[in-house]
């Protein structure tokens, strides 16, 4: 996942760089060239220099990709502008678009499982205690939330609610807690409680 990003960062690079060359006009490219320092600024302290800060925590970490993200959109921005205006060549400005836009995806994506996969799993030297109904499952409506949110349950056993509200943030979580005792009730989920929290499985 990591050589994901990596790759489409540097792709994005090399056809902003590409751009950047192209642009006549001294203020778009003076504009250009600060948000493409501000980008490599940005992945440097997000990923190069993770190390030397390892101390400084996950807060940290969080401000540095919010502030790398927030590069990615104003770079965005500005290609939507360049395009508008028909002063550089289409091809780099959409190929920098594209990959500026899968690196955001990726950024994403992997900072979504680093914090997931941060969050504590149980310990194991308490007794398990399994929590559900014996109610026989029915289908569910096709690309409902019940079906989402039960399809993140099955990829990831043993999913705390918090981790499932976290996964389901466009929901509210009054809403996902109920979908969550819907399907328990319907017998598609087992809930399971351990050292004070609940865990939901799969049946």
């Amino acid at each position: 996942m990591e050589e994901e990003h990596l790759k489409n960062f540097i792709n994005s690079t090399i056809f902003l760089v590409k751009l950047f060359v192209g642009l006549k006009d001294k203020f778009l490219s003076q504009k250009l060239y600060d948000k493409i320092s501000g980008l490599i600024a940005g992945y440097v302290g997000l990923f190069v220099l993770k190390g030397e800060r390892a101390e400084s925590g996950n807060a940290s970490h969080n401000l540095r990709f919010i502030e790398l993200k927030n590069y990615i959109d104003s770079l965005l921005e500005l290609l939507d502008y360049l395009e508008h205006s028909k002063i550089v060549p289409i091809s780099p400005l959409l190929y920098a678009r594209r990959n500026l836009l899968d690196f955001k995806l990726s950024l994403i994506k992997l900072h979504q499982y680093k914090s997931v996969s941060s969050v504590s799993k149980p310990k194991e030297n308490k007794p398990i205690i399994f929590v559900s109904k014996n109610v026989q499952p029915r289908n569910l409506k096709e690309s409902s939330n019940k079906e989402r949110i039960l399809n993140f349950i099955k990829k990831s056993p043993n999913s705390r609610t918090k981790e499932i509200i976290y996964e389901f943030s466009i929901l509210s979580n009054r809403t996902v807690k109920r979908n969550l005792k819907e399907l328990l009730d319907e017998g598609f989920i087992k809930k399971i409680s351990k050292d004070n929290a609940v865990y939901y499985n799969c049946k």
